[in-house]
């Protein structure tokens, strides 16, 4: 409980300050951050034709517009209530020029999630413009993912350092600077593999419990609800291979329970907090409309029905991979891959081959896919 509250009130803390920035030190930057993205489609794609590429601009415009509402006059209920200004008939990104232009007041809450980000992008329009952002962000992931394959490479872990690559190159990892909304959780990744990798978890819970609980917090805080499971994953996987490699005694199954516990508890702990503060401090009672929305991502419709949702949710984020997102081709290429990388595995397995791990490795990838399901109505989106 005492690393819950104190990471809380570090995250509150950020929002907090952040409306405290003059909007005239951000005007300029925000300005020309409007009206770069209104120069292209809110879901366009960066390389035509390319699925994987698709980028969203949507989410960008509405955490760039809630950014630009916080008030220093009420700093507190700002960054809780996370208001932006809205027309039903407008596409956000004009709605955002629009606002930053004209000065427009916030009309449409969104305090649903924490939107931690916006504090961190009012931050960086203090100096840098949108474009910058994505520049700044790409620069930065190059540097945490490669300091990631020398450390593997020094400790001359070549498997790891291979499926490391091959994750990253699997969700066209190029693609992910290009929008804010994807890029928190992976930022938030690396730094966590970095962590682990610096040094041992020991089977204790000493270290583990704490940092897959903070983990899903901060995750929960940065997240716009789109690749939040990567932070709990991948770094299982890592773990799950150190301790193999270690020989730990901790049992494994508990270990990938154990994390997955901590980490929702954080995750699902922020969200309960987020929602409950925002109460506290907007004075009404917020749980009908948090309800309504979750209502709307877990049993909602996208308009094709239910059946054709459950199938297609999973069906089009594997579609979404790489190679499988580069038309037909690429979909042959795709397949004849995840065969050939199943039978190599198995046909050219070593003399330790475990199906215990096999199981534990399955069970975690089967994660997101869950995810899929649960949420298939948002996985259609995002």
């Amino acid at each position: 409980m005492p690393v819950f509250l104190l990471t809380a009130a570090v995250c509150l803390g950020v929002l907090f300050f952040s409306a405290f920035i003059p909007r005239d030190a951000i005007a300029p930057r925000m300005l020309s951050s409007a009206r770069f993205l209104c120069e292209d489609e809110l879901f366009g794609e960066a390389a035509e034709g390319i699925r994987s590429s698709r980028i969203d601009r949507y989410a960008d415009s509405i955490l760039l517009g809630i950014a630009w509402q916080f008030d220093r006059e009420k700093p507190l209920r700002s960054v809780l209530e996370d208001s932006y200004y809205h027309l039903p008939w407008q596409n956000e990104n004009e709605n955002l020029l629009d606002a930053v232009e004209r000065d427009l007041p916030a009309n449409q809450q969104y305090l649903r999630y924490w939107h931690g980000s916006a504090a961190i992008v009012r931050m960086l329009m203090c100096a840098l413009s949108l474009p910058q952002i994505y520049l700044w962000h790409g620069v930065l992931l190059g540097l945490l993912f490669s300091g990631l394959l020398i450390r593997l490479f020094h400790k001359r872990s070549m498997a790891a350092a291979a499926g490391l690559l091959a994750g990253a190159i699997g969700c066209a990892c190029w693609f992910v600077p290009l929008s804010l909304e994807y890029t928190w959780v992976f930022l938030l990744l690396l730094l966590q593999l970095h962590i682990i990798l610096s040094g041992h978890f020991p089977g204790n819970w000493e270290m583990r419990a704490p940092f897959f609980l903070v983990s899903g917090m901060i995750t929960c805080y940065l997240d716009f609800l789109t690749c939040e499971t990567l932070t709990l994953t991948v770094p299982v996987l890592v773990l799950l291979w150190k301790d193999r490699e270690a020989g730990e005694n901790l049992p494994a199954w508990k270990s990938l329970l154990g994390s997955a516990f901590y980490w929702l508890a954080g995750y699902a702990g922020m969200f309960l907090l987020k929602w409950l503060l925002a109460a506290l401090v907007m004075g009404e009672n917020v749980l009908p409309y948090v309800a309504g929305h979750i209502e709307e991502r877990t049993v909602g419709s996208v308009g094709i029905g239910f059946l054709r949702e459950l199938i297609g949710a999973p069906l089009r984020n594997v579609m979404n991979l790489f190679p499988m997102g580069w038309g037909a081709v690429g979909t042959v290429a795709g397949i004849v891959l995840a065969i050939a990388a199943v039978y190599a595995g198995y046909v050219y397995r070593k003399p330790g081959f475990s199906p215990g791990m096999i199981a534990r490795l399955a069970a975690v990838g089967a994660v997101p896919y869950a995810r899929y399901l649960v949420l298939a109505n948002h996985s259609m989106l995002r």
